[in-house]
């Protein structure tokens, strides 16, 4: 299994929760995914993105992998202003770094998907199959983006 990115935006809180749950017990059953790292974060009128900690925490715990942390501040937050997180090496590899390793496409277009109010579910995971993550987030309504990490 490759490590990928997982980018799974949503129209309002609640879809993204469910959708996070399904995730997490698909992990837990052996379903064939595992999930390295992930972060809820929704997007607010003055662009930024917050990190949801009460729910991220809740799922994968207090530790933001590289490129999570990365994109999040591509995507309108600085990485050091999120409260209740631990930035991985995602401050060693720098927004530079981060931009080089994703396509500038993908980004761009989570950016335009990613519209006030919305949340966003990122995820560093490896998977056997798309098939149970493609269901599930297409089941709440969301869009799934996803990308190969080559490290």
């Amino acid at each position: 299994m490759a490590q990928e990115l997982l980018v799974a935006t949503f129209d309002n809180l609640d879809s993204a929760q469910r959708a996070a749950r399904d995730f997490r017990n698909f992990e837990t059953d052996g379903v064939g995914l595992k999930i390295e790292s992930g972060v809820m974060v929704q997007k607010h009128a003055d662009g930024t993105c917050t990190v949801l900690d009460q729910y991220t925490h809740a799922y994968w715990g207090t530790v933001v992998g590289a490129v999570t942390g990365g994109l999040i501040g591509l995507l309108g937050g600085p990485a050091g202003a999120i409260a209740g997180v631990t930035i991985g090496t995602a401050a060693a590899l720098g927004g530079r770094a981060v931009e080089n390793l994703l396509d500038s496409r993908l980004t761009q277009t989570i950016e335009a998907e990613l519209k006030t109010g919305s949340v966003a579910l990122i995820l560093e995971a490896k998977e056997e199959s798309t098939t149970e993550v493609d269901e599930v987030v297409r089941g709440y309504g969301g869009t799934l983006f996803r990308q190969k990490l080559a490290w």
